[in-house]
């Protein structure tokens, strides 16, 4: 399956990646590489993700690379992953927009 950014999830996953190159670039790095391993995992496993606790009846998952949570919604009809949005895991999720297919 493609996998792709939302815009709001592009947005917020690069300011996150701002915010930890500022802090230490080589964090920054380690992060980024970790993304794109876990983005290689949902791309061949979907489902592999946990649900959202938070909005269990909702038809999203989630992984989660430290400290940060990506929600993501699987489009089985055009074979592809949305990440909808990226949080802090300190932060309370709102209900993520739900792509429409």
């Amino acid at each position: 399956m493609r996998v792709r950014f939302s815009d709001d999830a592009e947005v917020a996953y690069a300011e996150a990646l701002a915010r930890i190159y500022h802090a230490n670039r080589f964090a920054a790095q380690h992060f980024a590489a970790r993304v794109n391993t876990s983005l290689r995992r949902i791309r061949s496993f979907p489902k592999s993700g946990h649900f959202v606790p938070e909005y269990p009846t909702l038809p999203i998952r989630q992984f989660i690379v430290e400290p940060y949570r990506f929600f993501y919604q699987i489009d089985d009809r055009h074979r592809q992953i949305i990440i909808l949005d990226v949080w802090h895991g300190a932060q309370l999720p709102a209900q993520p927009d739900l792509h429409a297919p």
